[in-house]
Order: C-alpha cells, then sequence, then structure tokens
C-alpha cells in the first residue's frame, strides 16, 4: 500500500513540473517509482513554462509548446481545483503516456481521453480555453518559484525544505538506479554549501 500524509516517515518531497515538459515528464516517474519503492509521499504541485516565457520571442516549436502548456496547464488546473492533487497527478499520468510516449497533439480527442481515464466530468474539457483558471496556475508556478528563490524551469524539486532546479532527465532511469538516485539527490540536497551540479547533455 502506498504511504500516505499520516503517515510520512521518510523525507518531505514536493515537485512542481509543467505537464508537458518532457524532461518533467521523465523525473515525474523516476520520482513516482522512487516513492513507492523507498516508501514517501510525494506533493505534486502545478509550475507553467507558458508563464515562465512570457514576453520573449520565442521559435516556432517552441510557441507550439507553450500554447500547450497553457492549455494543459488550465485543464490540470480544473482537476485539482474541483477533484483534488490525486485525480490531477492521475490525469498528468494519462496525459503524458499519450503526450510524450505516443506524440499525440493537445486537442479534443486527447483530453476527452485523459478525462474518461481518470474518471472526471467531461465538462472539464472547457478549462482548456478557461482564462478564469490562469490566476490558479499562475500562484502555483509562483510558488515553485519562491521556493528555488530564483527563476526556474521545470521541474523543481524540494527536498526537506531545500529547493534545487532539476533533476534534469533525459531519459527515465534503469529501474535498479531508482533508489540510489534519489538518495544521491537527498544527501546533496541536505548538504548546505552544495549549489550546483551540472555535466553536458549527450543523447538519451
Amino acid at each position: 500500500m502506498a504511504p500516505t500524509e499520516n503517515d510520512r516517515t521518510g523525507p518531505k518531497v514536493t515537485l512542481w513540473l509543467d505537464p508537458v515538459c518532457p524532461f518533467s515528464w521523465n523525473t515525474a516517474r523516476w520520482l513516482r517509482a522512487a516513492a513507492e519503492n523507498i516508501g514517501f509521499v510525494i506533493d505534486w504541485q502545478l509550475m507553467n513554462l507558458a508563464v515562465l516565457n512570457e514576453g520573449r520571442d520565442l521559435p516556432p516549436a517552441q510557441r507550439a509548446r507553450m500554447r500547450d502548456s497553457q492549455q494543459i496547464g488550465r485543464l490540470m488546473a480544473a482537476i485539482a481545483r474541483e477533484h483534488g492533487a490525486a485525480e490531477w497527478v492521475a490525469a498528468y499520468f494519462a496525459f503524458g503516456e499519450r503526450y510524450f510516449d505516443r506524440s499525440e497533439p493537445v486537442d479534443a480527442n486527447l483530453v476527452a481521453h485523459v478525462l474518461m481515464t481518470v474518471g472526471v466530468r467531461s465538462a472539464i474539457a472547457a478549462a482548456v480555453s478557461d482564462t478564469s483558471l490562469d490566476d490558479f496556475v499562475r500562484n502555483q508556478h509562483q510558488a515553485g518559484q519562491n521556493a528555488l528563490g530564483e527563476t526556474g524551469g521545470s521541474p523543481i524539486l524540494r527536498i526537506d525544505g531545500r529547493a534545487f532546479f532539476g533533476p534534469v532527465l533525459t531519459a527515465l532511469p534503469d529501474a535498479g538506479d531508482t533508489a540510489a538516485l534519489f538518495d544521491a539527490i537527498v544527501t546533496l540536497a541536505a548538504t548546505p554549501q552544495f549549489t550546483q551540479l551540472q555535466r553536458p547533455r549527450t543523447p538519451a
């Protein structure tokens, strides 16, 4: 049985992510597996790349991604507001399997599939164009920026009160490395003098 907030014994973990960020998709799947393996609770929160990139002159491919970010951010916000965190997280993973793993576009069919998969009423599909949700999305996004203490992209991970951008994963780690990677990040997070570690990105 998965741990709950009431029986938390491990580290306090919060993850802010934009649902359309491919690196966050890898991080989210890895962190979920680590939580199931080790036994800790994840506080899942939204952030938004469309908000982060407001006012920037982006190439067409990135502008398209920002449109997806805005629409899916609203959809997840509506699910979170009306049904709770567990439902939007389930919707996120249902979305990611189609959007990332099958390269399906954000359209009415994908939205309907996600809502049907998690058993959420179909009326929420209209949320993708509901600007009244933008403040909810913006507030959650800003909470992640505040936790980090500076401007940062997706994902942002906070462990026991210490937040950082990343980890940026170009692919899902091997199952045997899941717990070891989490333990390494916990150690870095607990080291006050640690600030940054980076290496060149190589193809997955």
